[in-house]
C-alpha cells in the first residue's frame, strides 16, 4: 500500500510544482517534500486514482455509490506519510535524508487507541509466549486470529486489531517508525505496548525464517493458506475496510467493491516501471504472486460479509491471464 501511495501521489503532483529544476533528485526531495504538507490534495489523488476502477468496473447505477464509498474508505484509512530529514527507525541509523526516506501509517487513530489499551498488552503478551512456543514445536495448531479473536470478541474488533498492529511486519515496522518520527503520545501503556509490539513482530519474522508456509499457516484461514502471499496488509487491510464500510452505512456490494478498487489500483499501477497503469489497466495478470495479492483483497472482503465461500484461486487466476476485465468482473460477482 505504502508504495502504491507514494508512486500515485507523485505523478499527481508532478504537474503542480516548477518543471525548471536542475536534477532529478532535487525535483524528487521538493515534490516529495510538497506532498507531506498536502493532506487534501492526497486525498484527492487517491479518490481519483481509485474512484477511476469504480468507473471501470461498476454498472452504471453503482459507479456514483462506489466513488462514495471510495471517499469514506480514504477517511477510513486514516493515512499520513512524513518526509523528513530525520527519520528515527533502525533501518536508517544515520538519519539521511534521501526521496525513499518516508515512514508510512494507516489507521494512525486506532494504532494509537490500541496502543493505550491494557488489553492490548495482555493480548500481544500471551501472542507471543504462543508464538515462541510454535518455535520451540510445542505449540502447532497456533493460529493468530483466533488469539486475537480471544481478546477482541468480534470479528470486527479483531480486523481493526490486525490491520492496525501488524500493518507492517517486515523488520522496517514502519508504523512504529512513524510513531517515534511524528512524536506521537497515547495513554500509559503507550510506551511500553509499542515495544512489545516491536518485539512480537520480531518474533513473527523468527516464524517466517523458519518457513513461509508456517507464516502462511498463523496468519490465515485455513481454506486461504496456499493461496496467498506473506504480505498481511492484503488481506486484513480490505476484511477491516470492508467491515468498516458496512458498518459506517455503506450498503453491501459497495462495502465488498470500494476496498477491492484499492487493491487493483495497486496491483495494477505497480504492473509496471512507469506510470502508465495510474488510470488504466494492463490487458491481463500473468505474474501468480499480483493475482495472489489481488485474491487476498477479494478474499478478505468476502471474508468480512460474507463468510466462507470462495471463487477458487486457479478460476480467478485463468481469468485474469485472458483479461484483467474478465478477472475483475468474475471477483465482482454474486
Amino acid at each position: 500500500m505504502k508504495n502504491f501511495l507514494l508512486c500515485a501521489l507523485v505523478l499527481f503532483f508532478s504537474s503542480l510544482l516548477e518543471a525548471s529544476v536542475h536534477s532529478a533528485d532535487r525535483r524528487s526531495n521538493r515534490l516529495l517534500r510538497f506532498i507531506a504538507q498536502q493532506e487534501g490534495a492526497r486525498d484527492f489523488a487517491l479518490h481519483q486514482v481509485i474512484g477511476a476502477r469504480c468507473n471501470r468496473y461498476l454498472p452504471q447505477d453503482r459507479k456514483g455509490p462506489c466513488r462514495t464509498g471510495v471517499k469514506k474508505l480514504i477517511e477510513l484509512l486514516d493515512y499520513d506519510v512524513i518526509f523528513s530529514d530525520k527519520i528515527l527507525a533502525p533501518w536508517n541509523p544515520n538519519n539521511t535524508w534521501t526521496p525513499s526516506s518516508f515512514v508510512f501509517i494507516a489507521f494512525k487513530a486506532n494504532l494509537v487507541d490500541l496502543l493505550s489499551n491494557s488489553l492490548t498488552e495482555t493480548f500481544l503478551d500471551d501472542l507471543n509466549q504462543e508464538l515462541y512456543r510454535f518455535i520451540s514445536g510445542n505449540k502447532r495448531d497456533l493460529n493468530i486470529w483466533s488469539v486475537t479473536k480471544k481478546y477482541f470478541r468480534t470479528d470486527h474488533d479483531a480486523a481493526k486489531v490486525m490491520a492496525a498492529l501488524f500493518q507492517d511486519t517486515s523488520s522496517r515496522k514502519l508504523h512504529l517508525a512513524y510513531l517515534e518520527t511524528a512524536g506521537t503520545e497515547g495513554g500509559a501503556q503507550f510506551q511500553s505496548n509499542k515495544e512489545l509490539l516491536s518485539r512480537v513482530i520480531d518474533t513473527i519474522n523468527l516464524v517466517l525464517d523458519m518457513s513461509e508456509d508456517n507464516y502462511r499457516m498463523l496468519f490465515y484461514p485455513r481454506e486461504l493458506q496456499r493461496d496467498l502471499n506473506r504480505n498481511l496488509y492484503h488481506f486484513y487491510v480490505p476484511l477491516y475496510l470492508a467491515k468498516a464500510l458496512a458498518a459506517s452505512g455503506q450498503p453491501e456490494d459497495i462495502a465488498l467493491a470500494a476496498p477491492l478498487m484499492l487493491t487493483l489500483s495497486y496491483e495494477f499501477l505497480t504492473s509496471s516501471q512507469d506510470y502508465r497503469y495510474l488510470f488504466s489497466d494492463p490487458e491481463t495478470v500473468a505474474l501468480v504472486s499480483k493475482v495472489k495479492d489481488i485474491y487476498a483483497g477479494y478474499a478478505g472482503t468476502k471474508l468480512g460479509l460474507r463468510g466462507f465461500g470462495f471463487i477458487p484461486f486457479e478460476t480467478v487466476r485463468s481469468a485474469f491471464e485472458r483479461s484483467s476485465r474478465e478477472g475483475v468482473t468474475l471477483l465482482l460477482g454474486p
